[in-house]
């Protein structure tokens, strides 16, 4: 590649885890919660001429009450001038209590754009960089998401349909009923010019997404029958939609899940991400569909030429002339072959790039400026200039803080597959030592560690490191990243092979002396909390404390009380209902081997989860508690979801996971039977 020039004729497609002794204090210099609830992350980055307008989220302090992060907008201008060896001061065009959504640059203006609350509605906010104030675009029903025409002088949106008349006149009396899967509106997508009066495009369906043409007449839109998540994730199907009439037409009948969407410069075609098939438990697939005739077909997912292509599309962008495209495997797919390759579409695969310093979460693209968000291991999403390095520092006292060694290391399977993930040792390890350990497993299962920065309030990285432990982040099979038949792994078969990869972790870790197998943990939060209360019952021997987060416990009852049955059906239970298969779905349901649980348990999850209904971990902690002596406690969070967006439970959750594995793996004795930890937590530390 070429840096700092013109890039020219290139299409661009980017597709994106001796013992030692007692020790319940961190570590001198290891990172604490505090810290690490505090730090900023970059995301979302917009190019425009010569400027680069991106996000910047700076969790909310205790100090301003409950709430999800801020949501700041930084600019860089100048990115042709700037100097080497110079970091850049952004210019904050948003900042403090104030929180700017879905940012956005306007095309041929030196503007940034975002959504904010005006009356009870969500107005487009365009904001110029060099003079004047916020100006809202146009008056508009609340806008849900919106991409702006390419010449800047309209927008298309989706809008939530309003109430019917009957319905409104009721709640404005107070009668609210929720009639379950009936009570439903339309998202529907609507354009408007600046100051003019909007113009609804779509009835009937649901547009869960949606981009302009090149030339402005029409946008390929996701379209799905109803606003679930159910049919979000599984029944988007691609329509063209007329910018003048409102026409829709169906352009591909799409199998399965649908991912992003982008044209070609000559509208001719578009990329979209998909699943292979219904069955595909994720869109990593790239494929295209040529407009005019509705012929489509699949990028292949075996190499060309011997050229493996067997990772994972997580994003898609179509910029210049050829049809060309850059494909990152590196370490948002496949963890050991990182870097971006290019291909042509006649066949002809090219190394294009090499990308081996962490994970890109985001990127922008024109003809002057490649921009992306990295993680390393070392820190969270920066922005980074291609040709120039990075631009931005978000959390310039985190060098200070000592961190543990994070490596990627791969596991042989008893079945000889290789499962690789990331393992993190402790600050100040030392060879000859072994440490407790803990597992730290992701949810989806259709999801994958990557090797960047992996400490939050829920992925507890750094923080265990800090206290003493070994972690392991697995892509245990069923993960995604490594193809569509890795993924689907589980299928008809959950908590199979996938849970004795964690076994197989133990050992491999254990036979290296790097470990203590009697002080051993696991952890996770969705699919990954369902493994945690697997391991506590089914296979409790093996482990000495748990946490489970959100966690479903019985396959019949959660797959009818959740928002996602028929992705269930389709994806992970090879079209087959609960009531088809009894056996299966008693057998693998951890509330079945409750009364054999011995590992301390700690179950936590919102009070307003649609996807994990809060009864599936009541009842395993109801379970384990009647049945049983062993430790168990069960914290129930106000108004959250599947997982924490307010500050306070977030630090709450960090805080109980580390005390809870602390009290049950940290020290010498007998730990299993040790009473419940205090239930008040001193949240200042």
């Amino acid at each position: 590649m070429v840096h700092g020039t013109k890039l020219a004729n290139v299409a661009f497609l980017f597709l994106f885890g001796s013992i030692l002794t007692a020790q319940q204090a961190p570590v001198a210099n290891g990172l604490t919660v505090p810290q690490a609830l505090a730090l900023r992350t970059v995301a979302n980055p917009r190019l425009g001429d010569d400027f680069v307008a991106f996000t910047l989220s700076v969790p909310r302090p205790l100090a301003d009450g409950p709430g999800p992060a801020y949501q700041h907008v930084g600019v860089i201008d100048g990115l042709s001038k700037l100097v080497a060896g110079t970091l850049p001061t952004p210019r904050w065009l948003v900042s403090g209590k104030d929180s700017a959504a879905a940012m956005q640059v306007r095309p041929a203006a030196r503007a940034v754009s975002f959504l904010r609350a005006i009356d009870g509605a969500m107005q487009l906010v365009v904001l110029p960089l060099d003079a004047g104030e916020a100006a809202v675009f146009a008056t508009t029903p609340s806008i849900a998401a919106y991409r702006w025409r390419p010449d800047g002088r309209a927008i298309a949106f989706t809008s939530l349909d309003p109430l019917p008349p009957a319905r409104a006149a009721a709640q404005q009396q107070g009668i609210r009923p929720v009639v379950v899967d009936e009570d439903m509106r339309h998202l529907s997508l609507w354009m408007v010019e600046a100051g003019g009066v909007p113009k609804r495009l779509t009835d009937d369906t649901t547009v869960m997404g949606f981009e302009w043409s090149p030339r402005g007449d029409r946008l390929v839109c996701a379209c799905a029958p109803h606003n679930t998540i159910d049919d979000e994730m599984m029944f988007q199907r691609l329509h063209l939609v007329h910018a003048d009439t409102g026409k829709r037409t169906l352009l591909v009948d799409n199998p399965g899940k649908l991912g992003a969407m982008a044209w070609s410069p000559d509208g001719s075609k578009v990329a979209y991400v998909t699943a292979v098939d219904r069955n595909d438990p994720h869109a990593g697939a790239l494929a295209f569909v040529d407009v005019a005739t509705g012929q489509h077909r699949l990028w292949p997912q075996r190499g060309i030429s011997g050229v493996s292509l067997g990772g994972m599309v997580a994003d898609v962008q179509w910029v210049f002339d050829t049809p060309h495209c850059i494909e990152h495997i590196g370490v948002a797919s496949d963890v050991r072959s990182r870097g971006d390759s290019a291909y042509n579409l006649s066949g002809v695969p090219q190394r294009y790039r090499d990308l081996r310093t962490g994970q890109v979460t985001g990127f922008a693209i024109n003809q002057q400026h490649l921009v992306r968000t990295l993680g390393r291991p070392e820190h969270p999403p920066e922005l980074f200039l291609d040709g120039f390095g990075r631009l931005t520092d978000s959390n310039p006292e985190l060098p200070k803080v000592a961190l543990g060694e994070q490596t990627i290391e791969v596991v042989r399977a008893r079945d000889g597959l290789e499962v690789e993930g990331l393992l993190i040792k402790p600050v100040g390890w030392k060879a000859g030592q072994q440490y407790p350990f803990v597992i730290v497993v992701h949810g989806g299962p259709e999801a994958h560690f990557s090797d960047g920065w992996l400490t939050s309030y829920s992925n507890w990285g750094q923080l265990l490191a800090a206290r003493g432990y070994v972690s392991w982040y697995p892509n245990y099979r069923s993960s995604t990243g490594y193809g569509a038949e890795f993924c689907k792994h589980d299928h008809g078969d959950p908590m199979g092979k996938e849970f004795t990869d964690h076994l197989d972790a133990i050992e491999h870790f254990a036979r290296a002396g790097l470990i203590d197998r009697a002080r051993v943990g696991i952890g996770g939060g969705s699919y990954g909390g369902y493994t945690a209360a697997w391991a506590a019952t089914r296979h409790s021997e093996h482990f000495a404390a748990a946490v489970s987060f959100v966690p479903f416990v019985d396959l019949r009852t959660k797959w009818m009380t959740s928002d996602i049955p028929r992705e269930f059906y389709y994806v992970h239970y090879q079209e087959q209902w609960p009531w088809q298969q009894p056996g299966l779905m008693a057998d693998r349901s951890p509330l079945t081997w409750a009364d054999r649980c011995r590992t301390p348990l700690l179950l936590l999850g919102g009070t307003a989860d649609p996807r994990v209904h809060p009864s599936q971990p009541f009842m395993l902690h109801r379970a384990v508690k009647f049945a049983t002596t062993t430790p168990v406690r069960y914290v129930q969070y106000p108004g959250e979801g599947h997982g924490n967006r307010s500050n306070v439970y977030q630090l709450d959750y960090a805080l109980r996971t580390l005390q809870w594995f602390d009290h049950y793996l940290q020290g010498d004795g007998e730990r299993r039977t040790k009473a419940l930890p205090p239930l008040d937590l001193d949240y200042a530390k």
